[in-house]
């Protein structure tokens, strides 16, 4: 059985409304408290990472769970990106060289992936998440959808669930 593991966005917590309806759903998913600092997060999410799992990620949660990708590739066994904040530059989180690494993020090769994007976000760029799919070498992989909704996609959460057993389910 695959582990399910949820990176919450700079703004929430294990507490959201996200990490909550998970929890709900999957009360063994794990949950880490992630501070807004990139590296701070990789560190934690390195530490508890240590068989594959299933990586889902909100915003800046997505953005972790692709770099944990790009790094230990063997480690996930598939992702939900929801919103992931491949086009948002708070200068209080990141510096130049994050920057340019956000700029260079892909979907690795071999990860299955949905990523969810909400029509009417105005903190990630829809164009941003497109240009990441597009530098992402296994496109077939990867499951799109564009939804009616905000960046915190919290009125796709029957949607996600959906995404999620389906990931969790397949082996």
């Amino acid at each position: 059985m695959n582990k399910l593991v949820f990176l919450h966005g700079m703004e929430s917590s294990p507490l959201g409304t996200k990490s909550q309806f998970i929890k709900k759903h999957y009360p063994d998913c794990l949950i880490p408290e992630l501070m807004p600092d990139i590296h701070k997060r990789m560190t934690v999410i390195e530490e508890l990472i240590k068989k594959p799992v299933v990586l889902v990620g909100s915003s800046l949660g997505g953005l972790s769970a692709l770099l944990f990708a790009m790094s230990h590739p063997e480690m996930v066994r598939g992702m939900i990106l929801i919103a992931p904040a491949v086009g948002f530059f708070d200068q209080t989180v990141f510096n130049d060289n994050d920057k340019k690494v956000i700029q260079e993020t892909y979907i690795p090769a071999g990860i299955p992936c949905t990523v969810m994007i909400g029509k009417k976000d105005t903190v990630i760029p829809e164009s941003d998440i497109k240009t990441m799919i597009e530098r992402s070498p296994d496109k077939e992989q990867i499951k799109v959808f564009r939804l009616d909704d905000d960046h915190t996609l919290n009125q796709s959460l029957e949607l996600l669930l959906s995404q999620i057993r389906a990931v969790m389910n397949r082996d």
